[in-house]
């Protein structure tokens, strides 16, 4: 576009001056129209045929109101620019509008023949020359076009998850392929019918669901069905096509068969305007190709989900090695990944080690039913299931693994909401002092709030007087007096005792902040449900989050006293050991209580003994007199009154001892002088653990 600037600019520079103003007006706007012209056709990349004569009349103006022979030779940019664009007809006509110029250029602006003969003859070779390089341009360009149209489609097809949308991205790619391409569909195969399973572009409204006699089609076309290949019908055969699928007419049609197994099962039909410039025989065979093994890949999961995708069992198959080859939705629920992650994975990779060798023994006898552990990901839990493994023979002689498992971590999932809706059970006994040991932080809190907020009104209203006593004009005597008002208004508000007692109030408003938040993060970490997994956890803390948590039922009858040893992380059920604190914390308080006897004391005390980490919570209660002592363990045993005890507590407190962490709880008392329950806990690590910390 800037290379053809030029020429205008030139043809203006010589425009004959003394030919009046008009003529310079003429070629001026011919010069302005044709540039815009030209412009908008190379945004468009396309002319229309008949802009060659317009065009030619434009640069005809601007020669012959300049030197002609002088500017003409310049007129080789507009020709070279406009070659570029147009089929071989739209060339011809430009080849007549440059004989008209260079005809009057001689008739009219008296040019001499001979040079602008030759002018004549290099600017049409110069035409014919750009023609060739912009067909060749043009014919690379749509062959990069269609590579690009094909590995989109490969990429689309692949991702495809049913056969709809596989067909979606065959017949979109089927339409890009060429600009003639206006419409295409893909009709199967059933004996001696066929059916339009899809189409788009430009088809009849009736054309997808089609169903009609195979026989209809000519025989060139029916022949692909049993030989393969390619083939472009035109004429009688392309309408013998466009009538039995229902298209509207074309001049040729492009067909291709669907073949999956060395059987056809369909066609892929293109129809085209008028044949392309290009053999389409390659892309439109290997769209083909690929479109009927995505189809069929597609057609054997539909009909595999109709017996497998019900199924409540997870279904893993794989290769004798391993490999898995399929999963059904309730495997993939169950393992969290989805199908593209664990086909290709190995099965043993999802079986805890620990029990894959009993898994793999073929059992002695009964059902061949196996307790294991699997998991889909490093990062998951272990799931326990029960599991079925069996080998299938192939055709070829080779086995496959079926495996299907059943979840039965459902009784263990409901045993720890049971266990956390006991422990939320205890949070709302507790809950009442919970709200008390807040609220009286916030009361503070919202009365500081309120002195700070009336003490920042009286310091506006000084700092107001003090810019306006800062702001007097006049004299010494109006400026004293004026600071004076100031300081008369600092008395009144009684600044020093702001400055004393703001300070305070914002101090304690920070205390009160970090005691509500102190509150609440201790029961968020006594309230979270945990998992069914042991992990690492810090008791101290826990020790004392539950403190905070049954503070309100502790502090009105005894004091507490804590000898915490420094402990590593502990591995362990930090939910359970949250319970079983506040469970042996409230039955502390509530024998001192019984006991009547003043304030008493519960001690709790940590340590490590022999490998096994202790616990124990003293009181100063009413003690367990020796008849009851062997009974106290017991679900429903309670020596409390009718209404305030389930006799739930420590039967609870010593499942989630011994059966969840292997571990011991008893007791030693003394009626009238106290109890003292000890809980003991092994220390233990899982084996990734133990090899990290030995490593």
């Amino acid at each position: 576009m800037g290379f053809l600037i030029l020429w205008p600019v030139v043809g203006l520079w010589g425009v004959d001056l003394a030919g009046g103003i008009r003529r310079i007006e003429l070629a001026l706007a011919a010069t302005v129209v044709l540039l815009a012209w030209l412009y908008a056709g190379y945004r468009r990349q396309r002319f229309p045929a008949w802009s060659w004569v317009p065009e030619g009349l434009l640069v005809l103006v601007v020669l012959g109101a300049s030197d002609f022979e002088g500017t003409l030779g310049l007129c080789f940019v507009w020709v070279n620019f406009r070659a570029l664009y147009g089929r071989l007809a739209e060339k011809v006509l430009g080849a007549a509008v440059l004989l008209v110029i260079m005809v009057s250029g001689i008739a009219v602006a008296g040019a001499s023949p001979g040079s602008t003969v030759s002018l004549l003859f290099t600017a049409l070779l110069a035409l014919s020359v750009n023609h060739v390089l912009a067909r060749a341009s043009s014919a690379r360009d749509r062959a990069a076009a269609r590579e690009s149209v094909m590995a989109s489609a490969g990429a689309g097809l692949a991702a495809a998850s049913s056969r709809a949308e596989a067909l979606d991205v065959a017949l979109g790619a089927a339409l890009s392929l060429d600009r003639q391409v206006s419409a295409a569909l893909v009709f199967t195969v059933a004996g001696p019918a066929l059916h339009v399973i899809a189409a788009a572009g430009r088809v009849g409204a009736d054309a997808t669901g089609w169903v009609t006699e195979l026989d209809r089609l000519p025989a060139q076309a029916r022949e692909l069905l049993g030989s393969g290949g390619y083939a472009v019908l035109a004429d009688g055969a392309a309408d013998e096509v466009t009538d039995a699928l229902r298209l509207p007419r074309h001049r040729a049609v492009a067909l291709a068969p669907l073949v999956a197994h060395e059987n056809a099962f369909g066609m892929l039909v293109l129809a085209l305007d008028r044949r392309t410039a290009d053999d389409l025989a390659a892309p439109v065979r290997t769209l083909a190709g690929e479109s009927a093994l995505i189809l069929d890949e597609l057609l054997i999961r539909s009909r595999l989900s109709v017996v497998v995708d019900h199924l409540p069992d997870a279904l893993v198959l794989a290769g004798e090695a391993g490999t898995i080859r399929f999963v059904n939705p309730a495997a993939v629920a169950m393992l969290g990944r989805p199908p593209g992650g664990l086909v290709g994975d190995s099965l043993w990779n999802l079986v805890h080690p620990a029990d894959l060798p009993a898994l793999l023994a073929a059992p002695a006898e009964g059902p061949p039913v196996r307790q294991c552990r699997i998991r889909g990901t490093e990062d998951a839990p272990w799931i326990d299931v029960e599991a079925l493994l069996e080998y299938a023979t192939e055709h070829d002689g080779s086995r496959s693994i079926v495996f299907t498992a059943r979840d039965v971590s459902e009784r263990q999932r409901l045993e720890l909401e049971l266990r956390h809706a006991q422990k939320l059970e205890s949070v709302g006994r507790l809950a009442a002092g919970i709200a008390h040991e807040i609220n009286t932080p916030i009361q503070f809190i919202g009365d500081n709030v309120r002195f700070m907020n009336d003490s920042f009104a009286d310091v506006v209203r000084l700092w107001t007087a003090y810019r306006a006593a800062m702001a007097t004009e006049g004299g010494a005597e109006q400026v004293l007096e004026a600071l004076r008002a100031v300081d008369r208004l600092a008395e009144e508000i009684e600044m020093e005792y702001l400055m004393e007692e703001v300070p305070t109030a914002i101090s304690q408003t920070l205390k009160g902040v970090d005691r509500v938040a102190g509150i609440v993060r201790a029961m968020k970490a006594f309230g979270h449900p945990g998992t069914d997994e042991k992990a690492l956890a810090n008791i101290a803390e826990a020790i004392q989050n539950t403190l905070v948590v049954a503070n309100n039922e502790i502090k009105y009858v005894a004091d507490v006293e804590t000898d915490l040893a420094d402990l590593p992380p502990i591995y362990c059920h930090l939910g359970d050991i949250n319970q079983v604190m506040l469970n042996l914390l409230v039955n502390a308080a509530h024998a001192i209580a019984d006991a009547d006897r003043g304030r008493g004391t519960i001690r709790v005390s940590t340590r490590m003994e022999a490998g096994q980490l202790v616990i124990q919570v003293a009181d100063t209660g009413t003690g367990v007199p020796p008849e009851i002592a062997d009974k106290l363990f017991e679900p429903f045993f309670t020596t409390k009154e009718v209404g305030k005890g389930t006799g739930q507590g420590l039967p609870l407190v010593r499942t989630l001892v011994t059966d969840r962490h292997g571990g011991t709880i008893d007791f030693t008392s003394e009626v009238g002088a106290g109890t003292v329950f000890t809980v003991r806990l092994p220390v233990t690590q899982p084996a990734a653990l133990a090899d990290a910390v030995a490593a």
